[in-house]
């Protein structure tokens, strides 16, 4: 199942999986004290940061963005997730669907068989949010992203099946 890229996120085209399935909003990861400063001024010249989570058929792709600009972007194979967990709650206005994801990544194992692993939390929303974190008007695009969350869940969920069986 291979889904189309709203327009607007066509600034992410570069770095969605080539057999994308759906696209999130991810909470920011932490930043230190310099960095945070160096937040502030970029958010008040209008380059505000964004982080978002695609999903492909054989990866999660975590991609952080400022303004129109790609900060970062790492993958999760899918082939090195030793485990996968939801939670489902709401924003404090109950408006916004939030999946709280937490998955646990092989990192490599040593001649023991003893494996060295990585934990990975998304907070998982809607793509409602585009460049500059200009929120999404067109409503194709608002229905596209509520579909599109539920299909990385459903996605996520089939993996979990899958490593558990």
């Amino acid at each position: 199942m291979c889904a189309q890229l709203a327009p607007s996120f066509s600034f992410l085209a570069s770095e969605i999986p080539s057999d994308f399935i759906g696209l999130g909003v991810i909470q920011l990861p932490p930043r230190n004290f310099f960095q945070s400063i160096g937040d502030y001024f970029a958010e008040k010249s209008g380059k505000q940061r964004i982080s978002f989570m695609a999903i492909g058929a054989h990866e999660i792709k975590k991609i952080h963005t400022q303004g129109s600009s790609i900060l970062e972007s790492t993958s999760i194979p899918k082939n090195l997730i030793e485990s996968i967990s939801f939670r489902e709650d709401k924003t404090s206005d109950g408006l916004v669907g939030i999946t709280h994801v937490d998955v646990v990544e092989c990192i490599s194992v040593d001649k023991k068989g003893n494996k060295k692993i990585k934990s990975h939390y998304f907070k998982l929303m809607p793509a409602l949010l585009g460049e500059n974190t200009a929120p999404i008007q067109n409503l194709t695009e608002i229905t596209t992203a509520h579909s599109s969350k539920k299909a990385i869940i459903e996605t996520l969920t089939a993996w979990e099946t899958a490593i558990e069986a």
